[in-house]
């Protein structure tokens, strides 16, 4: 698509994403995220089911309930350490698994 005012073309992200990702090291980075953000997605899920709050967690974890909720909701990055002590509050932990 081309705009009368300028001398660019849009270009759809999902072209940019998949040029991005040819990139070896875009590619990992990009895998590193999702598996991040799943790994947020099973906490806050095993959280809710067992009808526990976020202060619940904080107070378990010893991390404020402000940064419970933003790790929860992406705003933040959180170290593998601090993912691993919310999984021990919910009385689980994470296993290395290679993907095929």
């Amino acid at each position: 698509m081309k705009d009368d005012d300028d001398d660019y073309e849009l270009i759809p992200f999902s072209v940019v994403k998949a040029e991005a990702l040819k990139n070896p090291e875009v590619a990992a980075a990009y895998a590193a995220l999702k598996l991040h953000k799943q790994m947020v997605a099973q906490l806050k899920e095993t959280r809710q089911r067992e009808s526990l709050t976020q202060e619940d967690i904080a107070r378990r974890t010893g991390l404020k309930k402000q940064n419970i909720s933003r790790l929860e909701s992406g705003a933040v990055s959180p170290t593998l350490n601090t993912l691993s002590r919310y999984a021990v509050a919910l009385g689980g932990t994470f296993d290395f698994r290679k993907l095929s």
